[in-house]
């Protein structure tokens, strides 16, 4: 479409984001919506895994994609229009926002320990000594030990 490749916001991607939009366009052909998984991305349109997610990223912050999650690494794509209400300027600010690295995920200083109360002591018992007696067994060991009882 002459008038999209035309845009500002069509005019910020870069050569990889726009393989990724002709894969996707390719994919929709006549319909409103194509499922693509990262596999097919890579496999059947020989596009680097690595430059699929942030392609996929700008493009639907430069409003030329819709993206709904699906499961795993499968995603639901259909084309939008919200790309014609962004200038020049606004398109420069969302591309630079899309390519903006995220920190890695920080948790901070470790939470103070909770003091640990000491269990309470047990009660002493004092055992009594039992009284030893001899353990007779029920079957004598051998036959020559047995005294008829």
């Amino acid at each position: 479409m002459a008038d999209r490749d035309d845009s500002p916001a069509y005019q910020m991607l870069p050569r990889s984001a726009r393989r990724v939009f002709a894969a996707i366009e390719r994919t929709i052909g006549n319909g409103t919506s194509a499922t693509v998984s990262y596999l097919e991305f890579s496999v059947d349109h020989n596009i680097g895994h690595r430059s699929i997610s942030p392609s996929l990223k700008l493009l639907d912050r430069l409003g030329l994609i819709e993206i709904e999650p699906g499961k795993r690494l499968t995603n639901t794509f259909s084309l939008s229009n919200r790309w014609r209400s962004i200038d020049e300027v606004e398109a420069k600010r969302l591309a630079a926002l899309a390519r903006e690295v995220k920190p890695h995920r920080t948790f901070g200083e470790p939470p103070e320990p909770k003091p640990v109360k000491p269990p309470p002591p047990k009660p002493v018992t004092v055992e009594r000594p039992r009284a030893t007696q001899r353990r007779v067994p029920s079957l004598p060991t051998t036959p020559w030990q047995d005294d008829g009882r």
